[in-house]
């Protein structure tokens, strides 16, 4: 993820770092599941070493709504944003929940870092990031 790159989350964690107002779309009803990135690549490792052709999802079934996502990561960051909610761009998914049953199965890969712990790593690295030399955050 880059910090400009339009995404939910690395947007919402740079609003936090910087005490900006939190943009969040519709009224942050629609669910993500969000893995972490340590998780993704276990599971990538694993279907690539197996004999399984593929496709098979790799992800977190654990859904969260987008404003649930957005308050997690403003209490991680510590931050005093507020939360205002901004037009639901067209064509945005109301739900994004992979079905991992055929990792679990065939793979024996599920993911292991739950999602608070997974966001409080994320926002450790972005703070990092933003603190780093030479990072201009316009």
């Amino acid at each position: 993820m880059r910090p400009h790159d339009g995404r939910a989350i690395p947007t919402f964690i740079g609003q936090a770092l910087r005490n900006e107002p939190m943009t969040v779309t519709g009224e942050g009803r629609q669910t993500r599941s969000i893995c972490y990135v340590d998780d993704t690549i276990d599971g990538m490792l694993a279907l690539a070493s197996s004999a399984h052709p593929g496709p098979i999802n790799i992800g977190s079934p654990h859904e969260l709504t987008v404003l649930e996502i957005a308050l997690m990561i403003r209490d991680t960051a510590g931050s005093r944003s507020p939360v205002v909610f901004i037009d639901r761009p067209p064509g945005d998914p109301a739900m994004r929940c992979p079905d991992i049953a055929q990792a679990r199965e065939l793979l024996g890969w599920e993911p292991r870092i739950v999602p608070a712990e997974g966001l409080k790593r994320t926002v450790d690295w972005f703070a990092g990031l933003f603190a780093g030399p030479g990072y201009s955050q316009a």
